[in-house]
């Protein structure tokens, strides 16, 4: 890159093949015809001229995305030197990039070549800004989806470009293309695609200001599958299977029902279930219906009202410290009190969205003091209900997706009326998001939307609501499914949850939509949501992989392990010792699902890696996410004082080879019973150990501190 240099454009045309703009040899209006090769020559890229200063005293905005001020700055400043027009090959701009001038990049453009008479003509034509209202809508990518049958295979990606004038345009050569695995895929910068291994990834597209991808896969295997053994339960299953059998992926075995048992309490309810629960439930014959009868009673349990309060306060990041203490527990108390209801969670967002008043008395207030600044409140809840990042178009349109300037700053306009009197939030009668380039106020208007929702002419954020809330809002049920998938099955559709865009495709395209439509269908309905995963065949896969799907980490040939939460952990220590954890300020036997907000003092919580919710908490804190963690699991108090105090520790030592109670605590920690082999070695340890206290405790922190116990499996 040039480091030095007066004005000149550093890369251009340095990748373009000479046929590269055979398309665009007639259009020479800048925004569509000419900026996009800057683009795609890296000339207005983050480390050249599109950096903050930009490079050798000439500035591009960052990838185009204010093509007026480009225009401005090649043709007019610096008294416009860097074009002639009357003799466009003199031209500064040109003799640079052909290396006819000493130009630290080299020669950029290729003498004869397209490119060069692009240049020339636009040049002596005035150097055209072209029709004002001219741009690219959206662009498509074919094939969108491609199995190719093996590693070192090609595919050649076409890109079609649609303009706001209906014209339709070949820019394959002109887009830029960056794989988003490179070790399954690798793409070259005229979008030939290469694979490289088996697997599945995707392409990234990028063209004027628009972001598309295409998805890539090699088969996992060479021979077909056989799943005779995967007899789907419900559309998930059909949606999983199929993709499974396009990739030659074979499934799991179905889960054993002491698998299954331990999973689905931790995931519905976040508690291990009980000895006697486990032991019932084993006894009873295998059946798919004993196993959706115990869904079904999750569901309709406390305990789910009380876990999911959690999720829901980790996503809201309802935190305790944005507000008093008694508006923090009438938002917890809201919050719980609108999932014990089963309320729609488009009503639930809906509420949230329009609420104002008190907060100590308006649970749903408190949402609002996320922030004062109403861009990031719009941040917040592009992130939250519609799981796009949207901060990067705050300064300059999005690298990686279509949201530009003019988006955000709209968005945002829903929010700039509210403000704050004391503890009370009030929507008042002016206010507004000025663009950062024009000074001017923004009218508000949705993420992707062609005109404005204001809604109620008092609160304007009456229109963002209906809009957000819609059954076909194309954001917020795919968001939602979303992150209840990646509860429950260890991994999102799309990841990260809050990135969902074009070129972050699903793994599962089909499934998503599947997904999102039904649950628009039925309502935005969580407990269907949650049942309707938890009875799927594809969520009680077991986890043990086999050798032709070991090697899957997104397709859900298997079930994922998943980490215990801080809080799921800690509960499930105290159950199986029997020893409550107190907390500082709560009543006697809360457990750590049932806290409010995230500030209660609890060294244990915090080293286990609860979410402090300040930020975005999809990468949950788990047992063994760090040294810390596991040097206190091994000699701190959250797991060493309750043994000391455990009446099991007692009950075991007096009688260490009563096999009753070790399985006891085998049901306790893992919901199932100790194998030959463990059980063998229990007894030869009890035989050489004469401290009979020391062994009941050496056996109850093994457990404690296995992976097993530390996972969800």
């Amino acid at each position: 890159m040039i480091r030095r240099g007066v004005q000149l454009i550093c890369l251009l045309f340095a990748v373009l093949p000479a046929g590269a703009v055979e398309e665009t040899r007639d259009r020479l209006d800048f925004r569509t015809g000419i900026l996009p090769l800057l683009t795609k020559a890296g000339c207005n890229a983050g480390a050249c001229h599109g950096a903050a200063v930009g490079q050798g005293g000439f500035r591009l905005s960052l990838l185009g995305y204010a093509p007026e001020e480009d225009y401005a700055s090649l043709t007019r400043e610096r008294g416009g030197r860097r074009l002639d027009r009357d003799t466009p090959a003199e031209s500064l701009f040109f003799r640079k990039g052909s290396g006819q001038l000493d130009h630290e990049g080299g020669r950029k453009i290729k003498r004869g070549s397209a490119a060069e008479q692009t240049l020339l003509a636009w040049i002596a034509a005035g150097a055209p800004f072209g029709p004002s209202d001219l741009r690219v809508t959206q662009i498509k990518v074919e094939p969108e989806d491609t199995l190719l049958p093996a590693p070192d295979q090609t595919v050649q990606l076409r890109v079609v470009a649609e303009l706001s004038d209906g014209r339709r345009e070949d820019v394959t050569l002109l887009a830029l293309y960056s794989s988003n695995d490179d070790a399954v895929a690798d793409v070259d910068q005229a979008g030939l695609v290469t694979t490289r291994d088996r697997g599945l990834t995707s392409i990234m597209v990028r063209y004027s200001g628009q972001a598309s991808a295409a998805r890539i896969a090699v088969p996992f295997g060479d021979a077909d599958i056989a799943s005779a053994d995967f007899t789907p339960n419900n559309f998930i299953d059909e949606k999983v299977l199929a993709e499974l059998r396009r990739l030659r992926l074979p499934p799991s075995p179905l889960s054993g029902d002491a698998e299954f048992f331990r999973r689905v309490h931790l995931d519905l309810i976040g508690r291990l279930p009980d000895a006697v629960a486990v032991r019932a439930f084993l006894e009873e014959p295998p059946s798919d219906e004993k196993r959706r009868r115990v869904v079904a009673a999750l569901l309709a349990s406390d305990a789910f009202v009380d876990f999911w309060t959690l999720k829901f306060g980790d996503w809201l990041l309802l935190d305790g410290k944005r507000g008093s203490e008694e508006a923090t527990r009438a938002y917890h108390d809201w919050v719980r009190g609108q999932l014990a209801r089963n309320r729609p969670l488009d009503e639930f967002v809906r509420d949230l969205l329009l609420a104002q008043g008190e907060t100590t008395h308006v649970g749903p207030a408190n949402f609002f003091n996320l922030a004062t600044d109403p861009r990031d409140l719009g941040e917040y809840v592009g992130s939250m209900f519609l799981g796009a990042q949207i901060a990067c178009a705050r300064c300059h349109a999005h690298p990686a997706d279509r949201w530009t300037q003019d988006d955000y700053h709209a968005f945002a306009a829903y929010f700039a009326r509210l403000s704050r009197q004391g503890e009370t939030l009030v929507v008042s009668a002016r206010g507004e998001v000025e663009h950062p380039k024009t000074q001017k106020p923004i009218p508000p208007r949705p993420l992707g939307a062609d005109r404005a929702e204001v809604g109620h002419q008092d609160d304007r954020r009456a229109g963002l609501a209906s809009w957000l809330t819609a059954s076909d809002n194309p954001f917020f049920a795919r968001n939602l499914v979303n992150r209840v998938w990646k509860h429950l099955l260890g991994r999102g559709l799309v990841e990260p949850v809050d990135d969902v865009r074009p070129t972050n495709p699903a793994s599962n395209p089909a499934l998503h939509d599947a997904l999102a439509r039904e649950f628009a269908q039925h309502g935005f309905d969580l407990r269907w949501l949650v049942g309707t995963i938890a009875n799927s065949r594809t969520y009680q896969l077991s986890s043990r992989t086999t050798e032709g799907n070991r090697h899957d980490d997104q397709l859900f040939s298997h079930a994922y392990l998943k980490p215990l939460p801080a809080q799921v952990f800690a509960d499930a220590v105290a159950q199986v010792t029997g020893v409550s954890d107190e907390f500082e300020g709560q009543p006697k036997g809360t457990q750590a699902v049932q806290l409010v907000g995230a500030q209660t003092p609890s060294y244990a919580l915090d080293v286990l890696g609860r979410c402090s919710r300040q930020q975005s908490c999809e990468t949950p804190g788990s047992a063994s996410g760090g040294l810390a963690a596991s040097l206190h699991l091994i000699n701190g108090s959250t797991i060493n004082d309750k043994l000391r105090d455990s009446p099991l520790t007692r009950l075991l030592a007096a009688d260490l080879l009563n096999r009753e109670r070790v399985n006891d605590l085998f049901l306790r920690a893992f919901g199932r019973l100790p194998s030959d082999v463990e059980w063998t070695w229990w007894t030869q340890h009890v035989a050489t150990t004469p401290d009979r206290p020391a062994a009941a405790e050496d056996l109850l922190w093994a457990l404690l501190n296995s992976r097993e116990f530390a996972f969800n499996h």
